[in-house]
């Protein structure tokens, strides 16, 4: 993706280069990520975040509480409870009541379940190997770990900063 040879007159404040390449990541970890969801969608009927919730779950190694599970997730626990209800009518998890208090629940995944992500994340870790191999050299690879190590840790400083506002935009006449 490019931008504009105009767009740092339009956006004062902002560098040309610096917006492609931001986009150029945002854009490159949707593909990547598009691909995962894509197998996960087309051969086992689930969404992005049921794949994920799947792997967690039987990744933790024991059962887990929803809300520990919407945590590693990123969601809240009304989209949580919703997709276990899905999970739970496929077979795929089963909720248990918690043996140290009544009011919670554990989740767990089922045989069938487990067999889902045992068949899946093989082939999505392939999938990686191939995609970066046939992109980059292993040079190239730890280069571009260095240099997004970088880039998260600036976006981790910036998070802590408050937001500001630039001069405004300048629009086209």
């Amino acid at each position: 993706m490019t931008v504009g040879s105009d767009f740092e007159r339009e956006y004062p404040g902002a560098r040309r280069l610096a917006t492609e390449c931001y986009a150029n990541l945002v854009r490159t970890g949707d593909l990547l990520i598009g691909l995962h969801n894509r197998e996960a969608a087309e051969e086992h009927r689930l969404s992005a975040t049921a794949k994920l919730a799947l792997a967690v779950i039987e990744g933790a190694g024991e059962p887990l509480e929803p809300g520990t599970i919407a945590e590693r997730l990123l969601i809240t626990s009304g989209s949580m409870t919703s997709m276990l209800d899905t999970l739970e009518k496929r077979g795929l998890i089963v909720r248990m009541p918690h043996p140290d208090d009544r009011r919670k629940l554990l989740v767990d995944v089922t045989p069938d379940g487990a067999a889902i992500v045992d068949a899946l994340l093989p082939s999505l870790h392939q999938r990686e190997r191939v995609v970066i191999e046939q992109a980059l050299t292993g040079a190239e690879q730890r280069a571009l770990l260095e240099l997004l190590a970088k880039v998260q840790q600036a976006a981790l400083a910036e998070s802590e900063r408050p937001v500001t506002r630039p001069a405004p935009r300048v629009r086209r006449a």
